[in-house]
């Protein structure tokens, strides 16, 4: 009985089956590349992360505060 396996590479680094669509392909290459990297800089991840969505956010944040102080100013709130 064969098993399936999430290993694309064949013998000699061949794929298993060539008619493989290029969609499946890519995902066992990604699967694998993802399954095999060293996971050491988990905490520098998270602090790019973080200051990503702090960056992202941070316009909101301020265009939503100067636009409360606007309507204060101009007594359009209740």
């Amino acid at each position: 009985m064969q098993t399936l396996t999430l290993s694309s590479n064949g013998r000699n680094g061949q794929l298993l089956d060539s008619n493989m669509s290029a969609r499946l392909r890519a995902f066992r290459f990604v699967s694998e590349r993802f399954a095999r990297r060293d996971r050491t800089g988990v905490v520098a991840e998270f602090i790019l992360f973080a200051l990503i969505v702090l960056t992202v956010t941070w316009p909101m944040l301020s265009l939503a505060h100067a636009m409360s102080s606007l309507a204060h100013a101009f007594n359009l709130s209740r």
